[in-house]
């Protein structure tokens, strides 16, 4: 910003100019303390209500001459824009011209979640595709973006390509493998990618339901700890290229009619029951959340009640809000009776301990012409004053206008939000993200810009909106989707705005400037020992002193997810002290006190924090590199240099970073392997079996290793008790069933290992050795015909350009790692391609007649 030219001294027309200006400072100021004295009574009133006001009209005598003026220990909300240098510059969330349609106006979202496993916070960026008139692949497609560790991102090349009009998005790891999945949402588009260990497919078995659907949050609502998913539903919407010329009255304005939510009937929410197997069962009928009279854009899940289940708030538009309190059994509809039955236009949701008095409050953003709300828990309140054995009815009080919340969001719309302490002094404040949904009198046609809010707490007395001072915050955009990450491993907060029709705009945090705390939770799952759960639904609290400071693992914003990881503001304190975890579905633990401007990770059941930091001292984040690079340096030596001493040592040296990452470890058991070490590959996949009982190549491999190395039945046994539970893990494991196929061929069954052999041809066209190992069966059984048979399907899946190798002894695959190795491969990779049965079995034959 320019400073403004001083003046020459003893300018009479300056002077003259500084007259006039100082007077008409005056006479506004007293024009402004008449209003104030005429609208007080009506202010009066207007707290016990929600405002609802005509769009357009000329609020600014309310919003600003009302607010309060800025306290001198208010601090610069200080933001670097990083959107390009990170590499997030080319994302678009919106291709092509608006024709007027609903579905091209309500933005989409985005989701922090490290997919990768890599300790840091990827990011997938939800694309409202385009404008409705154009074909679906030249939308703007979903990305995937990998977090490098080194505050930049990369676009994950192998991400299915999603061409659809998205809105909302939220990882959570479904099936309990310790990999994050993601459920998508949009218009006509319902969508669930399972992480196959940092590869992510999409889950078939996932019903993709024709609707609008908006917003999606996991969260284990029925205490069996493994994550279920609620799907909110918006409305059941047309598409209609007349229905633009069409007017109808929304709040007193004319909108089109394809642009009014009331003009369309509402869509049902829906509740998909984790079953526990990997599949799902939609139950919100049955539970009574499915909200059929609710335009749903946003569900929140919290133990509002604190008595360990966890509760539901869906955000409506234009329909009453709803509130669910989680009985055990059903779910009890208390929005009456807790004042929370909002009918407004409501988008965002956050929850948070605004006011530290140890209870979770609720924060509702709101259209134009109306307040958005801050719901006041008064649960601790309730509690101290109830009579004993008396039940505690759960209700909140709406203070946002009391506390600068509400008249100040008048002539905004409000999408994302989040409580977050960005200066660390130990209060939440608040983030909106807002955006108009009425049209500029353009063509073509567009929406109006508006500024977010960045509303600091003054501790517990006031918002005040910041945002006015950032030379970033301050630029109007249509903003919807908002989401909070530490992604530069910094210790704060940063902020990633969706913007409709632009891109996304990534802020980094240089405001905090208090001590501050970050908690990563690891949680048992069902059914499994290892502690891969986030802690979904869990909330931990400490004390500064005498305040108690509290934090829950659930978030909404909107269509969007924050990261997982826990921040703690902390202003001057050093340590945060008392720790306790209370546990969804688990007991509350103790963790004492943890020192401050740390990440620190509890797990439950253990009593004991870790700081995240490495033997040698490095930081959360220098060990997250440095494990990269010892882990990319190995798979060069594999790759590149053919060097598995060398790989060896290499990932041996990742796995001491990091003991329990799959990729080091099982590439380890494979060099040793190549080398001929098969015991100390076996050790590594055993301790890999154990880390990750759910790990199909861990058993798969194993078995391999040890039907390779069988002396006796009994090793055979065991190596196909491997196999058969890979196979469980994956039916569609062909490379399972082939060996599976072989050992009962070791064994003498050959009918048994044709049929297993069989199903994987079937499943596997090119499956070179099942076709092979068939036509030996079949020439055994006398069938010299389908042996020929067979042995020209094996021919034809090795394909026009195979030429014949040399037999390879066990272990010497040093150079073939990429192969699939087996017992009995030798015999068919070294087959010349003769179709003469007796030629090409001969070998084969007398290695089994001799076993």
């Amino acid at each position: 910003m320019n400073a403004p030219v001083a003046s020459p001294k003893g300018s009479r027309h300056k002077h003259w100019g500084r007259r006039q200006r100082r007077l008409r400072r005056v006479t506004t100021v007293l024009v402004a303390v008449a209003i104030v004295g005429a609208l007080a009574g009506w202010l009066v009133y207007r707290a016990t209500r929600p405002d609802v006001r005509r769009p357009g009209e000329d609020l600014s005598d309310i919003t600003e001459k009302l607010s309060r003026n800025l306290p001198a220990e208010a601090p610069m909300p200080r933001f670097v824009e990083v959107t390009a240098p990170a590499g997030l510059a080319d994302f678009r969330s919106f291709i092509g011209d608006r024709t007027s349609q609903l579905p091209e106006d309500m933005g989409s979202g985005a989701a922090w979640g490290d997919f990768d496993n890599d300790g840091d916070d990827d990011l997938f960026l939800v694309a409202a595709g385009g404008s409705l008139i154009l074909p679906p692949e030249e939308w703007a497609p979903s990305e995937l973006y990998e977090n490098l560790g080194d505050a930049t991102f990369r676009q994950v090349e192998d991400f299915p390509e999603l061409r659809i009009s998205g809105m909302g998005a939220a990882w959570g790891d479904y099936n309990g493998d310790g990999w994050q999945d993601l459920a998508i949402t949009g218009y006509n588009s319902l969508l669930l990618l399972r992480n196959e260990q940092g590869r992510l497919v999409r889950e078939e078995s996932f019903p993709d339901l024709e609707g609008y659907w908006s917003g999606v949050s996991w969260g284990d609502f029925d205490n069996d700890r493994d994550l279920d998913l609620y799907v909110c539903g918006y409305v059941q919407y047309q598409t209609d290229g007349g229905g633009q010329r069409q007017v109808s009255q929304q709040y007193g304005t004319a909108v089109p009619y394809t642009l009014n939510p009331a003009s369309h009937e509402p869509e049902r929410n829906l509740l998909f029951q984790n079953n526990g197997d990997g599949t799902f069962t939609e139950v919100a009928e049955l539970w009574g959340v499915s909200n059929p009279a609710g335009r749903s854009l946003g569900a929140l899940w919290q133990d509002f009640d604190d008595d360990g289940w966890l509760d539901l708030y869906v955000a409506n538009d234009i329909s009453d809000n709803a509130l669910f309190l989680n009985r055990g059994e059903t779910f009890e509809d208390v929005s009456l009776a807790a004042w929370v039955a909002d009918y407004r236009g409501a988008m965002g949701l956050a929850a948070g301990d605004w006011n530290r008095d140890g209870d979770e409050d609720l924060f509702v953003t709101h259209w134009i012409a109306q307040e958005n709300a801050l719901y006041d828990s008064r649960l601790v309140e309730l509690e101290r004053s109830r009579g004993e054995g008396q039940p505690i009815q759960l209700s909140f009080s709406d203070q946002a206008a009391r506390l600068g919340l509400g008249q100040i969001a008048l002539h905004s719309i409000g999408w994302g939000t989040e409580f977050v302490d960005l200066d660390a002094d130990g209060w939440l404040d608040l983030l909106v993200v807002n955006g108009s949904t009425l049209e500029t009198d353009e063509e073509p046609k567009g929406l109006k810009l508006q500024s977010a809010m960045l509303f600091w707490n003054q501790q517990g007395e006031y918002f005040h909106d910041l945002a006015p001072l950032s030379g970033l915050l301050a630029i109007p955009h249509v903003g919807r989707g908002m989401a909070l990450s530490d992604y530069d491993a910094d210790g704060d907060l940063d902020i990633l705005i969706v913007h409709l029709y632009e891109g996304v705009q990534l802020l980094r945090n240089d405001m905090q400037s208090g001590n501050w705390l970050q908690i990563r939770l690891r949680s048992r799952l069902g059914g499994a020992d290892a502690t891969k759960g986030l802690g979904d639904g869990s909330a931990v609290t400490g004390r500064v002193g005498d305040i108690l400071l509290r934090r829950s693992l659930t978030g909404a914003s909107y269509l969007s997810q924050s990261s997982r990881v826990l921040h703690f503001g902390l202003g001057e304190a050093e340590a945060l002290e008392d720790v306790e975890v209370r546990w969804l579905a688990g007991e509350p633990e103790s963790f004492g006190s943890l020192e401050a401007n740390s990440v620190w990770e509890l797990t439950e059941g253990s009593g004991n924090p870790r700081r995240v930091l490495t033997s040698s001292g490095l930081s959360d984040r220098e060990q997250v590199v440095e494990f990269w690079n010892k882990q990319r340096a190995g798979m060069d030596a594999v790759k590149k240099e053919g060097d598995l001493p060398k790989a060896i040592g290499l990932f041996r040296q990742a796995l001491a970073l990091d003991p329990e990452h799959e990729d080091s470890r099982y590439y380890l058991a494979n060099c040793l392997a190549a080398l001929g070490d098969l015991e100390g590959a076996m050790t590594e996949l055993d301790t890999m079996r154990r880390l990750s009982p759910g790990s199909h190549r861990a058993h798969k491999q194993w078995g391999v290793l040890r039907a390779l190395s069988a002396e006796s039945d009994a090793d055979l046994e065991a190596a196909g008790q491997a196999l058969e539970r890979a196979l469980e893990i994956n039916q569609e494991g062909t490379g399972s069933l082939l060996v599976l196929g072989e050992i009962a061929l070791m064994q003498g069954d050959r009918t048994l290992a044709d049929e297993r052999l069989a199903k994987a041809t079937r499943t596997n066209p090119k499956a070179v050795g099942g076709f092979f190992l068939r036509g030996y069966i079949a020439w055994k059984d006398g069938e010299s015909a389908d042996a020929g048979r067979h042995l020209e399907a094996a021919q034809a899946a090795r394909g026009e350009e195979w030429k014949p190798e040399g037999s390879v002894a066990e272990g010497d695959v040093g150079s073939r790692m990429h192969r699939e190795v087996t017992p009995l491969s030798l015999h068919w990779e070294s087959w010349n391609g003769t179709p003469d049965p007796q030629t090409a079995f001969a070998d084969l034959d007398a290695y089994l007649v001799s076993q």
